[in-house]
């Protein structure tokens, strides 16, 4: 027993001063394989683009949440500083914590103006004021904090329905200016006697 304890020594000793021997066949079996293609290792110069699934991107001023803006996926696109969105999904906060709910099939966001553009079928929720805002296209000024649609739309709140021209909203005011040609359907009221 004590002969087989002692000779266990001997492995790494034999391994040690036979490394000359076998040093070189064991290096080149180790040596790696092929060489390195640097057109794999360098991107061409201005291509950063990129994908992203499950996006939210969170806004705040002055130490308070002004927007949670959320889509399925973003991508980068040649425009520098130029996200593109897919099924947005927003919530606006103004200064009384009330949520202004917005989605959208598509839409882009621009970090250096903190502009969100939603185009194809924007729809707009006040739960607090019970109103929709249906429209195709929407600019959301996070810095303004105001919403511009160039286009069509429509609001329907309780008791009325408004179609113009195009819509501007303040969000820290909470006023509406409707442009445009605009047309105005009032439920309940009736004209005065006279």
């Amino acid at each position: 027993m004590k002969l087989h304890r002692n000779t266990v020594w001997l492995v790494p000793l034999l391994l040690i001063l036979s490394f000359p021997l076998w040093r070189s066949p064991v290096g080149s079996f180790l040596t790696p394989r092929g060489g390195i293609d640097h057109k794999i290792q360098t991107q061409p110069p201005g291509n950063n683009n990129f994908n992203m699934d499950s996006v939210k991107i969170l806004q705040s001023q002055k130490g308070r949440k002004t927007a949670l803006i959320r889509a399925r996926s973003a991508r980068t696109d040649e425009t520098p500083d130029l996200l593109v969105l897919e099924t947005v999904d927003a919530e606006l906060f103004d200064e009384d914590g009330n949520i202004t709910h917005i989605i959208s099939d598509s839409g882009k966001y621009n970090i250096a103006t903190k502009v969100l553009i939603l185009i194809d079928d924007v729809v707009v929720s006040k739960t607090h004021d019970k109103q929709l805002l249906y429209t195709d296209l929407l600019y959301y000024d996070s810095v303004k904090r105001t919403v511009h649609c160039p286009g069509k739309t429509r609001l329907i709140g309780e008791g009325v329905r408004v179609d113009g021209g195009s819509l501007d909203y303040s969000i820290n005011t909470s006023k509406y200016e409707i442009g445009g040609r605009v047309h105005v359907v009032l439920k309940g009221f009736s004209a005065p006697a006279g």
